[in-house]
């Protein structure tokens, strides 16, 4: 089971979205996909800084946001955050937020996370990641 970072969904509505991506996500079975409500929030972020941002946003809402099961951020998700985040600032590779509170979704919920950053989550020995692009 996958949980898919931002620019795995976000790839979906591009003009010319990576085959590979679709395919993957497209063939997924039932109940394969999960993602996070971070991701949901950069989903939304991101539409309202696009140039027309109502039907952006409606086309995330019709394509990309019926495909995953969508994780709440829980207690367990915050604490395992903050871990991962204090760890990575410790070693200097200070990572913001985002990125491991989607590691920590992944790790609390056994799931592999694709991604095409995998550098970004590279030092997050926690998580199991992979890549779906054609060329990562």
């Amino acid at each position: 089971m996958f949980l898919l970072d931002t620019n795995v969904l976000s790839e979906l509505i591009k003009p010319r979205p990576d085959r590979a991506i679709s395919r993957r996500v497209l063939d997924a079975p039932a109940g394969t996909l999960f993602a996070s409500e971070i991701t949901r929030y950069e989903l939304r972020y991101g539409a309202f800084l696009h140039r027309r941002p109502d039907p952006f946003w409606a086309g995330i809402q019709a394509v990309i946001l019926p495909i995953p099961l969508w994780l709440p951020i829980t207690a367990e998700i915050s604490e395992q955050t903050a871990i991962i985040a204090a760890r990575l600032r410790r070693i200097g590779r200070g990572a913001g937020v985002i990125d491991p509170f989607i590691a920590a979704t992944a790790q609390v919920h056994d799931l592999t996370l694709v991604t095409r950053n995998l550098r970004h989550f590279a030092n997050i020995e926690e998580v199991v990641t992979e890549s779906w692009f054609s060329v990562a």
